[in-house]
């Protein structure tokens, strides 16, 4: 699997910060197990849906500009129904809703988190 640096920075800190919340949520939350399984079934989507991103940013690269629109437009509603998928999957399993839902939201703010750490390096 060929990946930019960048994405190898936000998923080692989307995993970093799988482990902050798992910390802080084993005091809060009750049913841990459910939870850690939402958080990892959630935390690998994201990964892998960080992946999914990138290739697809780098295929409509060498793409004309019509054609790269509509590309990414479809794998952008791929990767939203992927989602929902995972989202039911996680209900109807029985996992813990809010972790899935953080596990798939911590990619968010690990890209804040390499883009403000990269920006800083920069002006060194």
């Amino acid at each position: 699997m060929n990946i930019s640096n960048t994405a190898k920075q936000i998923i080692i800190t989307t995993i970093a910060l799988f482990f902050i919340v798992l910390g802080i949520s084993t005091f809060i939350v009750d049913d841990i197990k459910n939870f850690l399984i939402g958080l990892i079934f959630g935390t690998i989507f994201s990964i892998l849906k960080l992946i999914l991103l990138e290739k697809t940013l780098n295929k409509a690269m060498s793409m004309s500009t019509s054609k790269a629109i509509t590309y990414t437009r479809i794998h952008y509603t791929l990767r939203f129904f992927l989602t929902f998928v995972v989202l039911f999957i996680g209900y109807y399993r029985g996992f813990d809703i809010i972790g899935v839902v953080i596990g798939i939201l911590l990619t968010n703010p690990a890209v804040y988190i390499v883009n403000f750490k990269n920006k800083n390096n920069t002006n060194i």
